[in-house]
Parts: structure tokens; sequence; C-alpha cells
């Protein structure tokens, strides 16, 4: 299977994406969040309080890292396995149109996100942009990368 098509397998089978963000002093702070993908393979989408600290660190410094993976009690497991990490940005949506196009693909794929507690104009719409993917595809060879440029 070809690197493009684990990345899109991975992303379409996984619920929770792992985000990495800095603060100003550099302090990383990793958290997971659920996210929906665009029609492009290389955008996705995740909802936060606008009072978050994601917006304040992707509002001082817009790189983000990310990871889509998840836990493997048994060897098998790990064996059969295949995630991504990746680099990029991300960043506040801007336009109602993009706002609605985000929502509508996160609502689709988690509708219990309409029962979020709050006034929905609390909320930010952040969209993730990779740039540097890392493919791994432990069905290959254990550990076996591939490296997919945006």
């Amino acid at each position: 299977m070809s690197a493009d098509q684990t990345m899109k397998n991975v992303i379409a089978s996984h619920n929770l994406m792992h985000i990495a963000t800095t603060d100003t002093s550099g302090t990383p702070f990793v958290r997971g969040v659920d996210y929906a993908a665009d029609e492009k393979q290389n955008i996705l989408y995740f909802l936060t309080r606008k009072d978050s600290r994601k917006v304040a660190h992707l509002s001082q410094n817009n790189k983000i890292a990310i990871a889509i993976d998840h836990d493997c009690p048994e060897f098998e497991d790990l064996a059969g396995m295949s995630y991504i990490k990746a680099s990029g940005t991300a960043a506040v949506i801007e336009t109602a149109e993009e706002m609605q196009k985000a929502m509508g693909l996160l609502m689709a794929k988690f509708p219990f996100l309409s029962d979020l507690p709050g006034d929905p104009e609390d909320f930010a719409g952040i969209r993730v942009t990779l740039e540097n993917v890392l493919v791994t595809d432990n069905t290959i060879s254990f550990g076996h990368t591939r490296e997919i440029q945006f």
C-alpha cells in the first residue's frame, strides 16, 4: 500500500489526534482532540474553546506537531499497527464558510459535539495544515516509515 493510502486509512480509522503546541517560553504542551478530515489530504479540523491555551499558543506560534495512533496491549497489535506523525501549521478559522464546512465535518463524525456545554460562539474551529508527514506501517516491517511532503 502507498504511503498516501496508509495515511488516508489512519486518518479515516481514528478519532483522536494528539497535538503539540508551545507557549511563549517554548514549553511544549500535548493534548488529545477529536478531529475530522477535509477532502484535501493534508487538512484536518478540530474544535476548542476560544479561551483555551491551544488558541493562545497558536496565536503566538502557529507551528504544530501531531500524532495519530492508538495503544497496543499486545505485540500482535503493535506488529499490525500503522500510524502517522506530522508537523505543520494551525490557525483559527476566520471565515463563516470554512467554519460551516469544519462544523459539518466534525458533527457528521461526532454528533455528540452538538451537546457541548456553553454558547457555540465560545468555540473556535482550528484548521491544521500538515506539511511533513511520517507514515509508519509496521505491517511492512517494524518501524517502516515513509515521508510525505505537502
